[in-house]
């Protein structure tokens, strides 16, 4: 149970870097 709660919050931490840094390229580009 631990395990999977640690993988789901690895994986939910990647997906919200991921998901800032699009959008910070993205508002650079629009500039």
């Amino acid at each position: 149970m631990l395990t999977l709660l640690s993988y789901f919050g690895f994986l939910f931490a990647i997906l919200t870097l991921t998901s800032v840094l699009f959008i910070g390229l993205n508002k650079i580009q629009l500039i």
